[in-house]
């Protein structure tokens, strides 16, 4: 089983400047697939640091053949990227099962599949349980109904199980998989932070966010 996590092309937000990050939710969910199931490829295209571009990409998908192709999403201003990534990966082969999550798909999740045909799973919620489920069964699509979490199209018709509780234990989730990212680490910066040339990462503090600013929704996510 091969599975390629992908952060699409996408503009660099003009307002954060000079800012190339990780890809720490990608490689966040990676890292668990790596610990909990075995025999499987992972592989991680960063768009972004790599410098790909969109037919770039498509070679790419079509040299590695991915069994699973699931993209980075997160926020709703990347919606239209993840789905031409999602298409990218269902033209080169029809049968690569297409997934994707974060804020966005999971808030709009009927309205998501209702509309683009090429996502065949969202991941709601946390995904790093749920994600090594699907995994472990993707060729066994009479077992989705099964798995918490998600919501997914099926024979043409879309179905929704129930959610997925939150990770009891926090600590049992391993250290984001930069190794997986290794040769193209010293791409990440924060030119405004720390210049052009001093290595950057980011850190998740909490699950979600304790505070209730009036400006923000994060929160509610």
């Amino acid at each position: 089983m091969r599975i390629l996590f992908i952060e699409p092309p996408k503009d660099i937000w003009f307002v954060m400047g000079e800012y190339v990050p990780a890809p720490y939710g990608i490689i966040q969910l990676a890292a668990y697939l790596e610990k909990k199931v075995n025999n499987v490829e992972i592989d991680i295209l960063d768009c972004n640091a790599q410098q790909i571009d969109w037919k770039g990409l498509e070679k790419r998908i079509e040299s590695l053949q991915p069994d699973i192709v699931a993209s980075s999403a997160l926020a709703t201003c990347n919606t239209y990227v993840v789905v031409r990534t999602l298409e990218i990966a269902k033209k080169i082969n029809p049968n690569i099962l297409t997934i994707t999550g974060g804020q966005h798909f999971s808030a709009l999740v009927q309205e998501s599949l209702k509309n683009y045909s090429i996502i065949d799973v969202i991941v709601r919620g946390e995904g790093e349980k749920t994600l090594v489920e699907l995994v472990r069964n993707a060729g066994k699509k009479l077992f989705f109904p099964k798995i918490k979490g998600i919501s997914y199209r099926y024979k043409g018709k879309i179905y929704h199980n129930l959610s997925r509780p939150l990770i009891d234990n926090l600590n049992e989730l391993p250290y984001p998989g930069y190794h997986l990212v290794e040769d193209i680490i010293q791409k990440y910066h924060f030119a405004a932070m720390a210049g052009r040339k001093a290595p950057y990462a980011l850190i998740e503090g909490s699950r979600g966010c304790s505070h209730r600013c009036t400006f923000c929704t994060q929160w509610r996510h």
